[in-house]
């Protein structure tokens, strides 16, 4: 495995800075559009700019690598992100910004596409897992590297914006002068959206709402937390810790969620949330430090919360089937982050800055008693024996990244039937 890892440093040291790049800039546009005087209205547009890239590299990317190949599209899209990072300092106008940040997120999606493809070409059954884990740590520790960048530089001034630039440029570097082989590509498979809520209703609601919380959690913290006043050092220190008690809990709950009927972890997962930012939304003009301990506790159970969805669709589908519901499944999450900033952006402009608390409670109000309805209804598949072993995914993952992770799974099942054999 560790002979795998180090084959493939040029691929890891890329998405690292990539990585970095992309937290620095999510905190330091969030920052400057309210420092701009941005509307509520026009902030939340231009940050759905950036999911409804994504979502449309999602799609048309996978064609575009088969066609011309991973390099090429690293190093244009690249190259694209580095250039509308600085188009943004250049044209201060909504508008612009809009189209500027639909770039990067088609940019943005379309580099996580080629890492994680080139990542499944490298592994194989041994270290298919660890190589998922080693990923996972270099997403997570470079994107908390990323929002503490801020402090580097007054927002106000250009040099941030020179930075990100710089970082995601030379991430080029490593990436084109690898000597390995660029790996086979096979564009993935989607199962229709009608037949994935026929297949697990639960899964396709859950992911669709998790995806509007998600796009306004981290699209929109920086703004909150610029609107009630915060320092620049404070907004990094939440944006923080909202990914990294995130990434520490997505294991233990993913575990907790295999011994259980997961609409029951769902359901608690979407209680304690709804908790959590009760308080935030009550107790967090008190103390910041209070208010981190409420965006903490909420991180703890909605970073995991995908991965638990996406496990329990695993519940009910053949193995076969697995691979395309997951890459299906992205796409119904990448619809809801595409809704969720500017839905959010309303909130805040009807009950001010808290009303970024308000947006989230309301979405997972609406869920739970349809979660609630799911449990009640039972499990009425035939497929269904035993959980599926839990699968751990980083919010970013793309149809690519989810065929690896699925992989993995299947995998596991494998074995499992071989020892009940």
């Amino acid at each position: 495995m560790f002979g795998t890892i180090i084959n493939s440093w040029a691929l890891f040291t890329g998405f690292g800075l990539i990585m970095l790049a992309h937290a620095l800039q999510g905190t330091l546009l969030n920052i400057n559009a309210v420092l701009f005087n941005f509307t509520d209205f026009e902030i939340g547009y231009v940050f759905s700019g950036y999911f409804l890239g994504y979502l449309f590299s999602s799609i048309q990317c996978p064609k575009l690598i088969k066609n011309v190949g991973h390099i090429r599209v690293f190093a244009a899209f690249a190259s694209l992100g580095s250039i509308a990072i600085l188009l943004h300092w250049i044209i201060v106008h909504p508008v612009a910004w809009l189209i500027f940040r639909m770039i990067t997120g088609f940019s943005f999606a379309a580099i996580y596409i080629v890492c994680e493809s080139w990542l499944n070409d490298r592994a194989d059954n041994n270290s298919r897992g660890q190589l998922i884990a080693f990923y996972m740590i270099v997403l997570y520790f470079s994107h908390c590297g990323g929002v503490l960048l801020i402090n580097l530089s007054p927002t106000s001034e250009a040099y941030l914006y020179i930075l990100i630039s710089l970082l995601i440029s030379v991430a080029l570097v490593p990436i084109l002068l690898t000597k390995k082989p660029a790996p086979d590509f096979d564009t993935p498979k989607f199962i229709s959206l009608k037949e994935l809520f026929q297949k697990s209703p639960m899964a396709f609601v859950g992911s669709f709402a998790i995806g509007l919380v998600y796009s306004a959690l981290f699209g929109l913290m920086g703004v909150f937390g610029a609107k009630i006043g915060l320092s620049v050092f404070q907004i990094s220190i939440m944006f923080f810790v909202n990914t990294f008690i995130g990434a520490v809990f997505q294991y233990p709950i993913g575990k907790i969620s295999d011994k259980f009927d997961r609409r029951i972890i769902l359901l608690v997962l979407n209680l304690i949330a709804i908790a959590s930012l009760i308080f935030a939304y009550l107790l967090g003009s008190s103390s910041f430090y209070i208010l981190l301990i409420f965006i903490g506790i909420h991180s703890a159970v909605s970073l995991p919360y995908y991965a638990v969805v996406i496990s329990h669709m695993n519940d009910f589908l053949e193995k076969e089937e697995i691979i395309s519901g997951s890459s299906t499944l992205t796409l119904v999450n990448a619809l809801g982050m595409v809704m969720g900033p500017l839905l959010a952006s309303l909130f805040m402009a009807y009950f001010g800055a808290y009303g970024y608390f308000v947006y989230m409670i309301v979405i997972y109000c609406l869920v739970a008693p349809y979660n609630f309805a799911r449990i009640k209804v039972g499990r009425t598949s035939d497929i269904y024996e035993d959980n599926t072993p839990s699968m751990i995914i980083p919010r970013t993952t793309s149809s690519i990244g989810m065929q690896l992770a699925t992989d993995q799974i299947i995998n596991k099942i494998e074995e499992e039937e071989e020892n009940q054999s």
